[in-house]
């Protein structure tokens, strides 16, 4: 699923762990109950990526949430719930995992959170993958009111920032009456 939120990188190393936006950002100060619920996973020397997203009371990423949540420095206080979807893993006790396949990756990211985010209602969660039709998984995005999403090859390596090369995005986007699909 393609979540509607802030990409957010976590950087654990010997200094505990440090947040990181896209645009290189240092978000540690403004995110301290994520930097514990991550550094409480025991990791060492570990890149983690992921979306950091705020839900709406069914559940649904609200981008409009996310924005008031940070607003002024207030992560968090505006009644948003947020949860941080971790979908890679390019870095891990010291490893360069970046060459390795996605599948191989995040089978060592799930093996990571096994437990931890294990019923998905934590701060920290797996962002699931399913091999279904993209039609039929399109159609579910839609009805559970998600922003779209992101298909990418089990066998392609970890590129930084946005990769158009070895992804699929479908985006959805409903404004009123008229619902609109990208591909």
């Amino acid at each position: 699923l393609k979540f509607d939120g802030y990409r957010l990188l976590a950087r654990v190393g010997a200094g505990g762990v440090r947040l990181f936006t896209r645009n290189g950002h240092d978000w540690s100060a403004r995110l301290p109950a994520l930097q514990r619920a991550v550094q409480a996973l025991g990791l060492h020397d570990a890149w983690l990526d992921g979306e950091l997203v705020a839900l709406d009371a069914q559940g649904v990423p609200s981008f409009q949430r996310l924005q008031n949540a940070f607003e002024g420095g207030r992560a968090g206080t505006v009644g948003a719930t947020l949860a941080y979807y971790l979908f890679d893993l390019p870095f891990d006790a010291g490893e360069d995992l970046r060459a390795r396949p996605l599948s191989e990756r995040r089978e060592l990211l799930r093996r990571h959170l096994h437990g931890v985010a294990d019923g998905g209602d934590g701060l920290l969660r797996f962002s699931e993958d399913f091999a279904r039709n993209g039609q039929d998984l399109l159609a579910s995005a839609c009805a559970l009111r998600m922003e779209g999403l992101i298909g990418k090859r089990l066998d392609a390596p970890y590129v930084a920032g946005r990769s158009r090369s070895e992804e699929h995005t479908s985006e959805l986007q409903s404004r009123g009456d008229i619902s609109y699909a990208g591909f």
